[in-house]
């Protein structure tokens, strides 16, 4: 024998078999799942879909989302706070920071007056369907980097990230290609529940089973229906793929943090959205500038992105929403702690 291991006929026509069988299932129920993009809800602007119902942090809407247009012209005094910038994740919006922006800013017991959120809204989302379709990665990820910039030019000099999913895997691309090295690094880098691996195993097919689905609907919550997008277009979660197999080829190869920056990711073992294998991608493939691991925790939840307990059904237990107010507490702790 040569050592190669061959598939046998009769296997390999299963696993056809099998793959048509279950293409097949997936065309039968087209009429099903490409619902129309815009039900009778949708036109009422109740879904953030319609397009009458944008994110409050868009430029249509925003006043005071982004700390640098908050403080256009900051003093010392200003200038001397902890910035984070929060980042949200594919499909969603500003509201998935919404909770640790009231926490960190409005709860000045602790120390926690010292520190700023920047809700930051990714291109191509938090306004309509039709410039969701139309956008890429590249596109979702430019405004966390225009806030770092502007943040940087107003004279800032603590600044870190806060990301959940995708925004964990756009950032982790800006890292691997050396966009924060320059100049002023960030202080930390906090991630919840990265998407590296998605858990629905069928994105790696969406070439293939793309022209089949089409639109594919996940309609939530009445509350999450006004914050996320219900439609998910083929042409979004190719890009989807795209990105967080890029950065999964980043991490196999590994690369590095800019100096000084420290990272934790905080993931959640039991997670419907984020592979938990991805947090140990993470953990072996990106480290710390002198080649040191980050850190790396995982918890008890079925929870995707704990930072929002808001408008989720079924309701959150009080065990989940004790452990985002441990991961906020924490996150401020390690930000306050650096100089």
């Amino acid at each position: 024998m040569n050592g190669t291991v061959g598939i046998r006929p009769k296997t390999a026509g299963k696993r056809a078999g099998a793959l048509i069988s279950a293409l097949a299932l997936l065309a039968l129920g087209a009429c099903e799942i490409n619902t129309p993009q815009c039900d009778l809800e949708c036109q009422k602007g109740f879904w953030m879909d319609s397009g009458q119902n944008p994110d409050h942090c868009s430029e249509t809407t925003d006043s005071t989302c982004l700390v640098s247009r908050r403080f256009p012209a900051p003093g010392d005094s200003v200038k001397g706070k902890h910035v984070i910038i929060a980042v949200h994740g594919f499909t969603a919006s500003t509201y998935e920071w919404q909770e640790f922006k009231n926490f960190a800013e409005g709860d000045t017991a602790n120390g926690h007056g010292k520190v700023l959120v920047s809700l930051v809204l990714l291109g191509g989302h938090g306004v309509s369907l039709d410039a969701f379709q139309s956008s890429g990665w590249k596109d979702w990820g430019a405004p966390l980097i225009a806030e770092y910039d502007s943040l940087k030019s107003r004279g800032f000099t603590n600044i870190s990230f806060a990301c959940a999913s995708t925004g964990c895997a756009l950032l982790m691309q800006y890292i691997s290609d050396g966009v924060l090295d320059t100049g002023m690094a960030p202080k930390w880098v906090y991630m919840i529940d990265p998407i590296v691996v998605p858990s629905a195993k069928l994105l790696s097919l969406v070439d293939l089973v793309g022209p089949i689905l089409g639109n594919s609907p996940n309609p939530g919550s009445n509350e999450e229906n006004r914050h996320w997008y219900v439609n998910r277009p083929q042409e979004d979660l190719k890009q989807l793929y795209q990105l967080t197999n890029r950065v999964k080829n980043e991490l196999e190869t590994g690369f590095k943090l800019p100096k000084k920056t420290e990272c934790k990711v905080y993931k959640s073992k039991k997670d419907r959205s984020a592979d938990p294998i991805g947090a140990l991608l993470i953990y072996k493939g990106m480290r710390k500038w002198d080649g040191s691991h980050i850190e790396a925790e995982l918890y008890d939840s079925r929870l995707h992105v704990m930072t929002r307990l808001a408008g989720r059904d079924p309701t959150p237990s009080h065990a989940d929403s004790t452990l985002q107010i441990g991961i906020f507490r924490e996150m401020i702790k390690k930000d306050l702690t650096l100089p």
